[in-house]
C-alpha cells in the first residue's frame, strides 16, 4: 500500500501494488529490497516494473519482512536495465522519476 504522492495514488485508485521480492541487502540504514511489480506502472513519461525499497523510519529493517512484519518504506522506481545489473539497488544517482512511500507487507 502506498500513501504518497497523491497524484500517483489517484491514478492507481489507491489499490495495493503486488510484486515479488527478488533480493535484499543489509546495511547501516536498514537495508534495501529489490521488488518486481506484477504489473508495470506508468508515471510521468516512463514505465516502471521494478522498485528499490528502503525503510523510512530509523531503527526499521527491511529484513523484518522475513518475519512476516510490515515495513514502512520509501520506494524508488528503476529501469529494467538497472534492475538486471550488478548495481540494481544503487539509487545514489537517482535524480527524479517515480518515488513513493508506503507499507510493504508480505503475503502468506
Amino acid at each position: 500500500m502506498f500513501s504518497d504522492p497523491w497524484d500517483l495514488g489517484e491514478a492507481l485508485k489507491w489499490q495495493p501494488l503486488r510484486g515479488e521480492l527478488l533480493q535484499m541487502t543489509r546495511d547501516d540504514h536498514g537495508g534495501k529490497a529489490l521488488i518486481e511489480l506484477n504489473e508495470s506502472m506508468s508515471y510521468g513519461d516512463s514505465v516502471y516494473r521494478y522498485v528499490v525499497a528502503s525503510p523510512r523510519h530509523e531503527g526499521s529493517e527491511i529484513a523484518e519482512l522475513q518475519n512476516g512484519k510490515k515495513v514502512f518504506c520509501a520506494m524508488t522506481g528503476i529501469s529494467d536495465e538497472q534492475a538486471k545489473s550488478s548495481a540494481a539497488m544503487d539509487i545514489s544517482s537517482w535524480r527524479g522519476g517515480m518515488a513513493f512511500i508506503g507499507d510493504i507487507e508480505p503475503i502468506a
